[in-house]
């Protein structure tokens, strides 16, 4: 079993989020696992997308230069270049989560 610590989340289209608290979270995309449920491979008949949507819980640390963070729950993310939401998904799920006027970036997205 791992723990938190060891635990890498690696999102390769990201932003952080300023919640209404004033705390920060990551918000990006991270790619999907070879197999969905664990131990059971994909079938023709599954529609998956290639991607998951993950949310961090509040941001710890946050070296913007090395893109690594880490959050309350001791988990590492790893952010792969500039804050980016080529898809739109990032942005749809936030969008639906909470009312606009709530909604704060802390880097404007480079699509």
């Amino acid at each position: 079993m791992t723990s938190a610590a060891n635990t890498v989340m690696t999102l390769y289209n990201w932003n952080i989020l300023i919640l209404p608290s004033g705390e920060e979270i990551f918000v990006g995309l991270r790619q999907r696992p070879e197999t969905v449920p664990p131990f059971k491979p994909a079938d023709e008949e599954d529609e998956l997308l290639p991607f998951t949507l993950r949310n961090s819980s509040p941001i710890r640390e946050f070296n913007q230069a090395q893109g690594v963070g880490y959050t309350d729950s001791g988990k590492r993310y790893v952010v792969l270049g500039q804050a980016s939401d080529p898809t739109g998904m990032i942005r749809l799920s936030v969008d639906q989560m909470m009312p606009a006027e709530q909604i704060k970036w802390k880097f404007p997205f480079n699509d």
